[in-house]
């Protein structure tokens, strides 16, 4: 087969003609016979006797023009781009060199490719309707000007009811802020994105759908589209997918649709495909790369879309700064949270035995025994519940957790106390003390924890990580020490404990339940009395946190002070080691330890209790550790 075609008729329209001499007296031996544009058109079968392929340089509206007639008489076409057809020269994948381009128009092998019609009108390069951030961009845009156009979409962007039927009698009805019809282009964003699923013969209408249901969301598909994120197949989650021989498209109210960038229609719309209807001459990177053979199968790929109850409430409304979703679009999950709020016998049991575990490790100040108490509690899942009960206005899933959560508590603290009165010494160990005067650094912990609670509890793929966010913030150790508060008569060991399970509790519920709203899955409705319950609730556990927090820090300074203090108690020099101030019962108790070269008598020992009660505002025990140097 000869490389170049036999002889080929040139149509030019006045735009175009300087680009005539080079067409006619080509280096390539083709016999070319030019002709004006209005002269082809209105008389094609008198230049096609003996030709079979055409070289078109002309406007958009020319060369379609050209292309239905090639339908008609089925001549093969070489497009010469002019000035307003340029980007046919990037979709096509055509050379800029003058040289180049004339071989390739004349070449003798032509892509066999579908033709797919909106409103009877033919589509090149994409039609579009409504607004679509950044899709029909062309990759050969700055970034400045790819930064511009993003903030342009960004503002006033809403969804507009969409009804969407396709040749087998599907039916979608959602909210878009727009769709763009496509061709299996390389370079534009949307193109690359579907490349493994268009082909130029597949005899489908590609659709792509754009629906943020988010202002967040869609700075995240702006940042994945910069960072070249967004991968093929996989698609965002702004966008749906619909690819059927031929797909209807209706809008409330009706929207102005741009053909190519420039021929406007209305919808209703009816997008049809003619199979295998032209062959063009285009690039041979672009041919070598469409592989499809055979008519592909009707897809559908819309569950990014709005649909059910918050298709009513995305409707004709600006998005929202955060996203929501329905219950059908987190079933799965909502079915295992609401089941998280079941009180049954293995939730009953796990909590006896983690209790009894970090009360036996407490006792042993055994950091290893009450991290494995741990990691069997199972005190987390009713809490993320409830902050999805928060976040959703779900009351019901929300008074359930707080019943669950109640009635592990009382199941603690009862089997901490009843094991505490069973062991006859009950020393204060270090990692009882460990959970005693919380501060606001322990909230902090809590929001982190909640945080990544939440994380992980949507994305089943780290679901694993719950038992590390369970150690992260300890549950059922502090309901043990409380527990152990009680067991000790000891009302002040019992609210400081007690203090930091609560500091836990709010923490974990109020970053979960922002979380979960941060992530989507909140309900469409603008409620926001679940969060407010949330926020207030911490700022009353902050109060006492933050009297703990400044009490701890003015104990650290005396204790940072004190740690050189020197005495003359009766001509003997006494130096102040240590000083630890603690709180037992209702009493404060400092512990020194002094450094001395000459024996103390009782009468020493009380002037320097009257000289240490001297630096306090308030009565302490003063218990002294005398160690005597040589």
């Amino acid at each position: 087969m000869s490389e170049f075609v036999k002889s080929a008729v040139f149509v030019f329209s006045s735009e175009s003609s300087g680009v005539k001499e080079s067409i006619v007296d080509n280096n390539f031996g083709v016999p070319v016979v030019a002709v004006e544009l209005d002269s082809f058109l209105e008389n094609p079968t008198g230049y096609l006797d003996e030709c079979s392929h055409v070289v078109v340089a002309a406007g958009l509206a020319g060369i379609k023009s050209v292309l239905q007639l090639s339908v008609e008489h089925s001549f093969s076409v070489g497009i010469i781009p002019s000035r307003g057809t340029k980007k046919l020269r990037a979709y096509y994948g055509l050379p800029s060199h003058p040289g180049k381009l004339i071989e390739i128009a004349l070449g003798n092998s032509p892509q066999v490719m579908d033709l797919v019609f909106a409103n009877d009108e033919i589509v090149l390069i994409n039609a579009t309707l409504g607004r679509l951030p950044l899709l029909d961009t062309s990759k050969h845009r700055t970034k400045f000007g790819l930064v511009l156009s993003s903030l342009g979409m960004f503002f006033g962007i809403r969804l507009k009811p969409f009804s969407f039927v396709t040749s087998v009698g599907n039916k979608i009805k959602t909210a878009a802020c727009g769709c763009m019809i496509i061709q299996p282009h390389k370079n534009s964003a949307v193109s690359r994105l579907l490349s493994n699923d268009s082909s130029f013969t597949d005899g489908m209408v590609s659709l792509v759908v754009a629906a943020p249901m988010s202002i967040l969301e869609y700075l995240k598909f702006v940042f994945q589209f910069f960072k070249g994120k967004i991968k093929q197949r996989q698609m965002p989650s702004t966008l749906g997918y619909i690819k059927s021989s031929e797909i209807k498209i209706e809008t409330e109210p009706p929207l102005k649709v741009l053909i190519d960038g420039s021929k406007e229609t209305r919808t209703p719309l009816r997008c049809r495909v003619e199979p295998a209807a032209v062959r063009i001459n285009i690039g041979k990177e672009l041919r070598s790369r469409d592989v499809s053979a055979e008519p592909m199968v009707e897809r559908i790929d819309v569950h990014n879309l709005p649909a059910g109850r918050e298709l009513s409430k995305a409707r004709d409304k600006r998005i929202p700064f955060f996203a929501y979703a329905s219950e059908e679009r987190f079933r799965d999950l909502f079915m295992a949270l609401r089941a998280d709020t079941k009180i049954n016998s293995m939730y009953v049991i796990l909590m006896i035995l983690s209790t009894l575990l970090a009360t036996l490790g407490l006792f042993l100040s055994s950091a290893s025994v009450v991290i494995g108490a741990m990691l069997i509690a199972p005190l987390m899942d009713p809490i993320a519940s409830l902050s999805m009960g928060l976040v959703r206005q779900d009351n019901k899933l929300s008074v359930r957790s707080i019943k669950k959560i109640i009635v592990g508590i009382i199941i603690a603290i009862i089997s901490a106390a009843a094991l505490s009165l069973m062991i006859a010494h009950k020393p204060v160990t270090a990692e009882m003390q460990a959970r005693l005067n919380p501060s606001l650094l322990d909230l902090g912990v809590a929001i982190l924890a909640g945080v990544a609670a939440a994380y992980t509890k949507a994305y089943k793929e780290i679901l694993h990580s719950l038992a590390g966010v369970a150690i992260a913030v300890a549950l059922v150790p502090p309901l043990a020490v409380a527990g152990i508060g009680l067991g000790r008569a000891d009302l002040l060991f019992f609210y400081q404990a007690f203090l930091l399970f609560f500091t836990n509790l709010v923490g974990i519920t109020v970053a979960a339940t922002l979380t979960f709203r941060f992530l989507g899955y909140s309900p469409a409705v603008q409620n926001k009395k679940g969060l407010a319950v949330a926020v207030l609730l911490l700022l009353i556990v902050s109060v006492p946190l933050y009297l703990s927090y400044q009490t701890i820090a003015e104990k650290q300074t005396m204790e940072r002070n004190w740690k050189s203090e020197r005495f003359i108690v009766d001509s003997k020099y006494l130096i102040v080691q240590k000083a630890t101030l603690q709180k037992q019962r209702h009493h404060d108790v400092l512990y020194i330890d002094v450094l001395t070269r000459e024996p103390l008598t009782r009468t020493d020992l009380a002037v320097l209790k009257k000289k240490v009660q001297m630096h306090f505002n308030k009565r302490l025990i003063v218990r002294a550790n005398i160690t005597y140097i040589l």
